[in-house]
């Protein structure tokens, strides 16, 4: 609430101020948002992978708010979303970097230039396409090493695709069908594009992600972690069976 003060000292109440308008931008940057975020990468710090000097491609990156991860480990990067308004953001947030617009819904390939990248980054991304199988078949086309995955799953114990409808949103489905796969589908379409397919054996410190699947949640999201690798990885915070229990990675801000 305004007070407007007159020479006579005698004070009027003025209309309360208006709230700011609401951006569009909002649904990345509120706490929740945030908070997941910082979940995820404090929890991929603490996998053993080496990310450090290598070519990323970033996909579904809404606004980059995860780019910065993988800058600060010296990494090349190109960054990509399937909204073109989150690609015109993208590029003033990051005026000195590989911005590019890629739908991974659509038929066509990659854009041309792309080449073969060390490591494909696709958090928060899997769910939000209608074909999940032919995204994925086309990114390891161009990558020669890992794919790291995080997707909202559904339960079940054979590998199963459910699409979804989403609502308009800059940080939904672009073309407004996502989809809710199994962790068995997941490991199965990582194994038949990139040879294969591990889970952590941990999970982000945040209650999205799910810690037992013998005794799973019946509403609200259930969110895993895979790595899809054309090479054998032996780290001991990976596992190529799918666990039906996870422990929690509480190491914050871990590098």
């Amino acid at each position: 609430m305004r007070i407007r003060l007159f020479s006579s000292g005698k004070a009027e109440r003025a209309e309360p101020d208006r709230p700011p308008e609401p951006s569009p931008l909002d649904v990345f940057t509120k706490p929740d948002a945030l908070a997941i975020n910082r979940a995820r990468q404090d929890h991929l710090a603490t996998l053993g992978l080496d990310l450090v000097g290598k070519r990323v491609l970033e996909v579904g990156a809404g606004i980059g708010l995860h780019s910065q991860f993988f800058l600060d480990r010296n990494c090349t990067l190109t960054i990509t979303d399937g909204d073109p308004r989150n690609v015109a953001e993208m590029r003033q947030r990051f005026p000195d970097r590989d911005v590019r617009l890629l739908d991974l819904d659509r038929p066509a390939g990659l854009p041309a230039g792309l080449d073969l990248f060390d490591i494909v980054y696709c958090y928060g991304t899997l769910y939000h396409l209608q074909h999940p199988d032919e995204a994925l078949a086309r990114l390891a086309e161009a990558c020669r090493g890992q794919i790291l995955l995080e997707t909202i799953v559904a339960p079940g114990a054979h590998a199963e695709l459910h699409r979804v409808t989403e609502p308009p949103s800059r940080d939904q489905a672009v073309g407004g069908i996502g989809c809710r796969p199994t962790r068995p589908w997941v490991f199965e379409a990582l194994k038949r594009h990139f040879g294969h397919a591990y889970a952590s054996i941990t999970q982000p410190d945040h209650p999205d992600f799910e810690t037992d699947w013998a005794l799973t949640r019946s509403f609200g999201n259930m969110r895993a972690i895979f790595v899809g690798s054309r090479e054998a990885l032996r780290l001991p915070t990976l596992t190529a069976e799918l666990p039906q229990r996870h422990a929690v990675a509480r190491l914050a801000n871990a590098q």
